[in-house]
């Protein structure tokens, strides 16, 4: 399994700590297609590498968190979600001994999407995520 792969679940699996969570999962095709709310997906969103002399290479990857919501009231239940996910990752900010540092670094505007499941709210969560390893590992 690659670093990243890693990563990706070891957000995951903190996202599924979260009292209360619907859906979660790691998997970018899948979030349009939730059914139990709130819903909250892992996804890459981009990574940028630093080469050391000695080949190994310092990795700072964000991570965009879909967070889905079925809702009379999503802009209350973002907060509580958007605080529940956050107290978790800096509960362990190095994603069991993976990351030098992961940490929320913000969030995005929320769209609608009347189209899927009978019309949710979505709104992205912003995870930075700084690590290493060694040479020939994704």
């Amino acid at each position: 399994m690659s670093t990243r792969k890693a990563i990706r679940e070891a957000l995951t699996t903190e996202i599924q700590k979260v009292p209360g969570i619907g859906e979660t999962g790691s998997k970018w095709n899948l979030w349009d297609k939730c059914q139990r709310f709130p819903a909250a997906y892992t996804i890459l969103d981009s990574d940028e590498k630093e080469y050391a002399p000695t080949r190994s290479k310092t990795v700072k990857a964000r991570f965009r968190i879909p967070c889905v919501f079925k809702s009379e009231t999503p802009e209350d239940d973002f907060d509580l979600l958007y605080d529940a996910i956050e107290t978790e990752i800096e509960d362990d900010p190095s994603l069991g001994g993976l990351a030098l540092l992961a940490y929320v670094s913000g969030c995005g505007n929320f769209a609608t999407a009347p189209e899927i499941a009978g019309g949710v709210y979505v709104r992205n969560i912003f995870v930075d995520v700084e690590y290493r390893h060694p040479r020939a590992q994704p």
